[in-house]
């Protein structure tokens, strides 16, 4: 019988007390990882004065802003720490939760939380990090005499929330997708190529029926993946690929930058596999230092597929707010580097890209979930 485990990211707003009304504090709402259809919610209230306090819960959704018209439980009466089981929850569904409680048969809320569901088979787990949106300076910041031509000009973006793996998307990740889609053994559906299951550096072969890595290859990052294949493993997740200003935000450490050269440093040995430390190969996932954020290999091991059409000359007219590239083009961007390549074109803010139906050996990707 096939085991099923799941993760449950939480992606945790301010945890201070907030005063949502006189003589009233509320904490926002804290929740934990539980099971596909089920999440665990803290809070705690605080009342001034001696004031009475009815009863307390919680609100959630699908929408930002839950209120008690939405889906709510009610977990007893008065001050102190409380929590709840939200249940019946959906897979791969982000949703909304922040306590309540009534006085004087008010309804006062606390601060809101976020947190996406996942199913995955078992061995195949996946961690994200929340990433705080901002506006960041999206281009090339430092060594700006050598940079190439298509990391101009430096201009402003501004980036929404979300939600990014902490890890290049590995062979056992993406072998729990094809087999819960039943892909074809090919790894074709259609005329569409999702991964290049003829070519011998693919890290994953079919045996017995099933997607398997290859011995040694599970926390590998899954290469020979078209841009096809790795978006529609996102969208799978309830996600997309990362757009190219996301990624650079990201990697560039977010609200956390320190203006690195590398994703985490300005040393690329200490933070990532290229050229002259990678033994010709990619490796397991995670074994660099982090950048900022806690998100590994976004500088090298491998090139990583962005959801955006590239265009030479698009950082001249981008958009301030979420840019996606162009409306249409030839190639989709790739970030990062990867294991054969040189430190330079492993910095944050190179670009390069390539036919979406291309598959390489150091071509991989990540999951994001707006």
């Amino acid at each position: 019988m096939v085991r099923f485990t799941t993760l449950l990211i939480a992606c945790m707003l301010a945890g201070s007390f907030l005063q949502a009304q006189d003589s009233v504090l509320i904490r926002a709402a804290h929740i934990e990882k539980r099971d596909i259809t089920t999440a665990l919610v803290h809070s705690n209230i605080r009342a001034e004065h001696g004031l009475a306090i009815g009863n307390r819960g919680f609100c959630y959704g699908q929408k930002a802003g839950p209120t008690l018209a939405n889906d709510h439980i009610e977990t007893g009466r008065g001050a102190g720490d409380f929590k709840g089981a939200l249940t019946g929850l959906k897979k791969s569904t982000v949703y909304y939760v922040r306590p309540f409680v009534m006085v004087d048969s008010t309804a006062v809320y606390g601060g809101q939380a976020s947190f996406t569901t996942h199913t995955f088979l078992s061995g195949a787990l996946i961690e994200l990090k929340f990433v705080e949106g901002g506006t960041f300076q999206m281009g090339c910041t430092t060594d700006q005499a050598l940079a190439y031509g298509d990391e101009f000009p430096v201009h402003s973006v501004e980036v929404d929330d979300f939600q990014i793996s902490t890890y290049e998307i590995t062979c056992s990740q993406y072998c729990a997708f094809m087999n819960k889609k039943n892909i074809p053994a090919s790894g074709i559906i259609g005329d569409v190529m999702y991964l290049d299951m003829l070519d011998s550096d693919c890290p994953i072969r079919h045996s017995g029926g099933q997607f398997v890595p290859k011995p040694g290859k599970g926390n590998h990052p899954v290469t020979e993946i078209t841009w096809f294949g790795a978006q529609a493993f996102c969208e799978w997740m309830g996600g997309r690929l990362p757009t190219a200003a996301e990624w650079e935000f990201a990697a560039k450490g977010g609200g956390k930058s320190k203006g690195y050269k590398y994703s985490g440093g300005n040393q690329i040995d200490r933070v990532g596999w290229y050229r002259n430390n990678s033994q010709e190969g990619c490796h397991p996932v995670g074994q660099k230092a982090p950048n900022e954020l806690g998100l590994y290999d976004m500088s090298g091991n491998v090139w990583e597929w962005c959801y955006d059409w590239y265009g030479f000359e698009y950082y001249g007219k981008s958009p301030v707010s979420n840019p996606t590239g162009p409306a249409s083009g030839d190639s989709r961007s790739i970030r990062g580097g990867a294991w054969n390549m040189d430190p330079w074109n492993c910095r944050v803010s190179n670009r390069s890209s390539k036919s979406p139906d291309f598959t390489y050996n150091y071509y991989g990707f990540r999951l994001v979930i707006p």
